[in-house]
């Protein structure tokens, strides 16, 4: 799950805030597992509203939740430094390539308002050498259908993906 979810959740009846907290009680109440690399936690620990402090807390306490040490390296920031782009767009992939590497490392799911990103990571998928499509999932794009899938058992096949390079 993206800091941006994270940070945006909150008790507000704004409707941003109101579609991340229902995602992510969702998740909870289905026992879905949130997971963070050491650097995502650190993260979190800094942006996180009040909400999703204690999100976490009642997570840790079901055992729904997973630190990831040491961190994922699949290669992905080596070959996203080879894309011919500029160097405003490599920075944007960089900085977000740890969610893709995370989610190739366990479940293959992102939950992010990060759109930009997921375009730049579809263009790309063949010079990333992205090895298996992986769900990157809005909760602010359409609240209830992501509602749904998760309640459904969040299958990658049924989101809309990263895909593969092959």
């Amino acid at each position: 799950m993206d800091t941006n979810v994270a940070f945006s959740a909150s008790e507000s009846l704004h409707p941003v805030s109101d579609a991340c907290r229902r995602v992510m009680e969702t998740m909870f109440e289905g026992q879905h597992y949130v997971v963070l690399s050491a650097t995502q936690f650190m993260e979190w620990q800094k942006h996180q509203s009040g909400y999703s402090k204690r999100w976490l807390v009642r997570m840790k306490a079901r055992k729904l939740w997973h630190i990831l040490a040491p961190e994922p390296d699949s290669g992905l920031a080596a070959r996203a430094k080879k894309i011919a782009c500029t160097e405003e767009v490599r920075q944007e992939i960089l900085k977000d390539l740890h969610l893709l590497e995370n989610a190739l490392a366990t479940d293959r799911i992102v939950l992010s308002m990060e759109t930009n990103v997921f375009r730049l990571f579809s263009e790309h998928k063949k010079v990333l050498k992205v090895p298996q499509p992986v769900a990157w999932v809005n909760p602010t794009d359409d609240t209830a259908a992501c509602l749904a899938w998760i309640e459904d058992g969040a299958e990658v096949g049924k989101a809309r993906c990263v895909p593969a390079s092959t």
